[in-house]
C-alpha cells in the first residue's frame, strides 16, 4: 500500500514537470527559429512482489527531445532575416570566442557595422573567391557597413575583358584631310570621326579620353630600285589612322585646354569594308639630317608603323595626374581582323571596326575600370552568398554564410535565448556551405516561424491534467485505504 503512495506520488511530480514542458513550447508559439521540446516517459525500477512477480515504481522523465521540425516561413521587408529550409544552424561568435548555434535568422548591425544576432553574437562567414566562386578560409565575422570596393584601373588589353574596345563604322565615302597633324595640339579638322570613352587610373580617377580617326590617302606599291618594278603587296589601301587624345588638364605636365595624341595606330580594311589589320605606331621625332648646321629645328614628330605583337593590343601610355610616378598602359582593340587572302581564315574582320559606304557611327565603346565604391545595400542568396552593391556600380561577393549540423542534433545543449552549444553526445560539428551536402538552403527576407502546434501542445495540457488529477487521486485512495486499515484495529 505504501507502494502506491510512492507510485502516485511519483506520478504527480512527473506530470507536473510535465506540464512545465508544455508551458514552454505554448509559451514559444511565437519564437522565430524555436524547436518544440517533447517529454519521453520511462517506468521507474520494477520490485519482485511474491516470486517473479514485478510492480513497477512509478514514472519518471527519461529524457525531454529537442524536436527538429521545420518550422514555416514568414516573409519580411528586412534584407538581414535569413531561414534556413533544410537542415543546418546558422554559426554564431560571442566576444569570448566561443561558438553557438541558431535557427532564428533575425541578423542586424551592431555600432561597428558587424552582423550579428540581436543578443550581439557575430554571424559566422567564409570568404568567397571571387574567380572560382568557392568557400574559403576559416569562419569569420563580417563586417559589411565598412566594405570599401578598392579601384580597379582601365587594363592593358592582353587579358580577356580589360582595356577598351570599341565597335563602329568608319565611313568610306569619308574626305582624305590635307590639314597636317599636330600631336601636341590635335584639333577636331585634323580628323573625320571621333568618340569619347571614360577610362579610370590606379586610384579610380575617371578620365575622359577622346578615340579619332583620320582617313589617309592610299599609298601606291613600293618600286624596286634594282629593277624599277612595283614590289607586290606593298600597296596600302582603305588606310586609316587612329590617335587617342588626353586634355592637358588630365596629364603630368600637360597643357590645360590642349588636347594631346598620346598614341594610335593604323587600320587597314579590304574593299568590302572588313577590318584586316590593326598596326600599333608609335609617335616619335626624326632624327636630323646627316649635316644639318647646328640650331636646325628637328622636324615634327611622326607616327612610325611598329611589329604586330601577336594577341596583344595597341597599348598607350598615360601619366595621369596625381595617379603615381609609373606610366598606365591601356590597351585599345578594334576587332580580331581577318585575312581575305586565306579561306581557311575563320575571323570576319566584322566583330569590331567596319568600312562600309554609311555615315561614320558608334555602335560601342567600352572600357573596364572602376571608381572606388562604398556598399549600399546586399543580398544574400539561396547558397548563402552575401552580394554588396556599392555605388560604384559594381556589385561583389562579400561572404558565404557558413551552415553547420550534427549527426546527433537532438543531443545539442539547449542554452537559452535562441541558442544551442555542441556536446560531446552531439558529435562534432559539420560545417558546409548552404545547399551542398545535405545542409538546407538559405532564404534571405524571410523568417522561419516556431515548430510548435499549439492544438498539439493543448491536447497534451488535457492529457496532462487529467494523468496528474488521476496520480493525485491515487495517493488520496491509498489514504483512504489506509486509514481503513488503522480503523480495523480499534
Amino acid at each position: 500500500m505504501i507502494g502506491s503512495l510512492y507510485s502516485g506520488a511519483s506520478g504527480v511530480q512527473t506530470h507536473s514537470e510535465s506540464m512545465t514542458v508544455t508551458g514552454s513550447n505554448i509559451a514559444n508559439v511565437n519564437t522565430i527559429g524555436y524547436k518544440h521540446n517533447r517529454v519521453n516517459f520511462q517506468d521507474l525500477l520494477s520490485t519482485s512482489v511474491g516470486g517473479d512477480t514485478k510492480i513497477g515504481q512509478g514514472v519518471t522523465i527519461g529524457n525531454i527531445q529537442n524536436v527538429h521540425k521545420q518550422g514555416s516561413f514568414e516573409a519580411t521587408e528586412v534584407e538581414t532575416d535569413v531561414a534556413i529550409d533544410g537542415n543546418g544552424f546558422f554559426s554564431l561568435r560571442d566576444e569570448a570566442g566561443n561558438l553557438y548555434y541558431t535557427r532564428a535568422g533575425q541578423f542586424a548591425y551592431d555600432k561597428n557595422g558587424f552582423l550579428t544576432s540581436q543578443d550581439g553574437k557575430f554571424l559566422q562567414v567564409k570568404d568567397v573567391n571571387l574567380d572560382t566562386n568557392e568557400s574559403v578560409g576559416p569562419l569569420k565575422n563580417i563586417n559589411i557597413l565598412d566594405q570599401i570596393d578598392p579601384p580597379i584601373q582601365t587594363g592593358d588589353g592582353i587579358k580577356e575583358g580589360t582595356g577598351v574596345s570599341i565597335k563602329a563604322n568608319l565611313d568610306t565615302n569619308s574626305k582624305i584631310i590635307d590639314v597636317a597633324l599636330d600631336y601636341d595640339n590635335v584639333r577636331t579638322e585634323m580628323y573625320n570621326f571621333s568618340t569619347s570613352v571614360t577610362v579610370y587610373d590606379s586610384k579610380g580617377n575617371e578620365h575622359a579620353v577622346d578615340v579619332v580617326f583620320r582617313k589617309l590617302e592610299d599609298k601606291p606599291e613600293d618600286i624596286d630600285p634594282a629593277t624599277g618594278q612595283p614590289i607586290p603587296g606593298t600597296a596600302i589601301q582603305n588606310n586609316w589612322q587612329w590617335m587617342v587624345l588626353a586634355p592637358g588638364d588630365i596629364l603630368e605636365g600637360g597643357v590645360p585646354g590642349v588636347m594631346k595624341a598620346m598614341g594610335g595606330g593604323f587600320l587597314e580594311f579590304s574593299d568590302d569594308g572588313r577590318l584586316i589589320s590593326d598596326t600599333p605606331g608609335l609617335i616619335q621625332t626624326p632624327p636630323l639630317p646627316p649635316g644639318a648646321p647646328p640650331g636646325t629645328e628637328p622636324p615634327p614628330p611622326e607616327m612610325i608603323r611598329q611589329p604586330i605583337v601577336p594577341d596583344q593590343p595597341s597599348q598607350i601610355d598615360f601619366n595621369f595626374v596625381d595617379a603615381g610616378p609609373n606610366p598606365q598602359k591601356i590597351g585599345f582593340k578594334f576587332g580580331n581582323g581577318s585575312n581575305p587572302d586565306d579561306p581557311t581564315d575563320i575571323r570576319t574582320g566584322m566583330d569590331g571596326l567596319t568600312q562600309f559606304a554609311s555615315e561614320s557611327k558608334i555602335i560601342d565603346a567600352m572600357a573596364d575600370g572602376i571608381k572606388s565604391g562604398k556598399i549600399e545595400s546586399i543580398y544574400i542568396r539561396t547558397d548563402g552568398t552575401i552580394d554588396g552593391a556599392f555605388d560604384s556600380g559594381r556589385v561583389k561577393a562579400l561572404g558565404r554564410l557558413a551552415l553547420t549540423d550534427f549527426k546527433a542534433r537532438e543531443k545539442l545543449q539547449i542554452k537559452g535565448e535562441n541558442l544551442y552549444a555542441m556536446t560531446f553526445e552531439s558529435g562534432p560539428a559539420i560545417v558546409n556551405d548552404p545547399n551542398k551536402a545535405g545542409m538546407g538552403t538559405v532564404n534571405s527576407k524571410s523568417l522561419e516561424h516556431s515548430n510548435v502546434e499549439l492544438s498539439h501542445e493543448f491536447v497534451n495540457m488535457i492529457e496532462g491534467q487529467r494523468a496528474f488529477q488521476a496520480n493525485a487521486k491515487t495517493i488520496t485512495t491509498s489514504d483512504e485505504i489506509l486509514a481503513d486499515l488503522i480503523q480495523m484495529k480499534r
